[in-house]
């Protein structure tokens, strides 16, 4: 537990600051590099693995960015710590599942983070509050040009930056939004939003990224390839699509509060937070149902009885890992369940 008890349990990239926090949960962007000189991670010795660790480190180290930051080599955390770093989005799945030498490092705010052996060398990224992606690449190209002042990163004068899949070679750059939209998934429009959006080169994931699926109505929306374009072009071309998406959601909602539609979903917003407020024991899979319900009540003007900071960062707190966190003990699947309940109700008073 000694990791999770060095973070704090206010997420500042959870604050619903930025645009149209209502629906964008938060944005990130997010760099793939390689180092010059070294095997890609699945072809690289445990040696050449520790040493590009060590590099990789050191260069965060003294990059000024990780000041009272957190430094973690991923053989060294329990199975709760991985999954809670996981949670809080700072390490894949991936990472935390590795047999080599892996680490991470994150800094105080939680707003910038490296992954050290992963799919690639280096995964670095930026994760602020909302809509928000101009800020959060001027801030993770920060981080980009800190650490490629003290790393030499693999580049090729044709392709670009070179990493272990094809779809990063380029710019190596993903951007991607979290949405919440929750008006289009109970209107059954989603499955036409999704192939829409893959004719424009974006893609959609679960609440965790690649292979995970989606819970609460959230979908992580991201450019799918990153060569042809450049960094600017990408971020224009995210822009662009996340505020279309945006418009459809409130075209969404709107529709959801004319005729019969109004009566049906008022009535499953207040259903859910009657659950919310009452229930003794809840799944995180019903918690987030009927969150996200709360979630599009109180962005249609109904009194849900939360900001949406309050919002965010309860559903942060309510995942399994965090649960155990705040019991400060390892918990069967029953009682994570009744303590989720409990700890919700506390939560919205």
């Amino acid at each position: 537990m000694d990791v999770i008890k060095a973070f704090r349990p206010y997420v500042t990239w959870a604050n619903a600051r930025g645009a149209w926090p209502e629906m964008i949960f938060s944005t990130r962007v997010r760099f793939a590099r390689n180092l010059e000189g070294f095997s890609f991670p699945n072809r690289s010795e445990p040696r050449q693995l520790a040493e590009i660790r060590r590099l990789a480190m050191r260069a965060a180290r003294e990059s000024g960015l990780f000041t009272r930051g957190h430094f973690i080599k991923t053989e060294a955390l329990s199975g709760l710590e991985k999954r809670f770093l996981v949670e809080r989005h700072h390490v894949s799945h991936s990472l935390v599942a590795s047999v080599l030498a892996s680490a991470a490092a994150v800094s105080n705010d939680e707003d910038l983070s490296v992954m050290v052996n992963e799919e690639d060398h280096l995964r670095l990224q930026c994760l602020t509050a909302g809509f928000a992606i101009e800020e959060a690449f001027r801030s993770a190209l920060k981080l980009d040009e800190a650490l490629g002042r003290a790393l030499p990163f693999a580049y090729g004068a044709k392709f670009g930056f070179l990493t272990a899949c094809p779809t990063n070679v380029g710019t190596g750059m993903r951007v991607s939004c979290l949405a919440h939209l929750p008006a289009l998934s109970r209107l059954g429009s989603m499955a036409q939003v999704l192939e829409n959006l893959s004719h424009l080169g974006v893609t959609a994931r679960g609440i965790y990224g690649e292979g995970t699926y989606v819970l609460g109505d959230f979908y992580q929306i991201s450019n799918a390839t990153c060569l042809g374009r450049s960094e600017e072009e990408l971020c224009q071309n995210m822009d662009r699509v996340i505020r279309n998406l945006i418009r459809q959601e409130i075209a969404a909602r709107e529709a959801m509060l004319k005729g019969r539609l109004k009566l049906k979903t008022e009535d499953a917003v207040y259903r859910a937070l009657g659950l919310l407020k009452h229930a003794r024991s809840l799944s995180y899979e019903e918690f987030m149902q009927n969150i996200s319900l709360a979630r599009m009540g109180a962005a249609m003007g109904w009194d849900m009885g939360l900001d949406f900071s309050t919002f965010n960062q309860v559903t942060l707190l309510m995942q399994p890992a965090h649960i155990q966190a705040a019991a400060g003990r390892a918990l069967t699947p029953e009682e994570r369940d009744a303590f989720r309940a409990e700890y919700t109700r506390k939560k919205l008073g």
